[in-house]
């Protein structure tokens, strides 16, 4: 117990070293895996994988990947059948975040490849990838 009380800044300097390395495999098992933009363009040209675009829809048409489809986040669950759940799906939105409530649904609802991309669109204007 002395040992305890002796170390405990050093426990708990463990135990958040824990959480924080435990958080990604924690989210990726919760949401879906976050690929890069690179990871992105193989899914789509090696596995024929599609990119949906999950933000409203003027945003969308202001600034989008190319060949991406726009299904607004609160339309998606009506427009399931739109999508074949035999390919992989990407999801895209501004920052990264809506797209974790979309990629729960679709694997709640037999998608088995979800993928989002990670930190969305900043992520992929900052790579300088292409945009229609």
């Amino acid at each position: 117990m002395q040992f305890l009380l002796d170390n405990s800044l050093l426990l708990i300097v463990i135990v958040i070293t824990v959480i924080a390395l435990a958080l990604p495999v924690i989210n990726t098992r919760r949401y879906a895996p976050m690929v890069s933009p690179k990871r992105l363009t193989e899914i789509v040209n090696k596995e024929n994988g599609v990119v949906i675009d999950v933000r409203k829809a003027d945003d969308y048409r202001r600034t989008r990947i190319a060949a991406s489809r726009n299904i607004p986040a609160d339309q998606i669950q009506n427009r399931l059948g739109e999508l074949d759940k035999t390919r992989p799906v990407v999801l895209v939105d501004r920052t990264g975040g809506l797209s974790k409530t979309v990629a729960q649904l679709l694997r709640g609802v037999g998608f088995e490849k979800v993928y989002i991309l990670e930190n969305g669109l900043f992520a992929w204007q900052k790579e300088g990838m292409p945009l229609d």
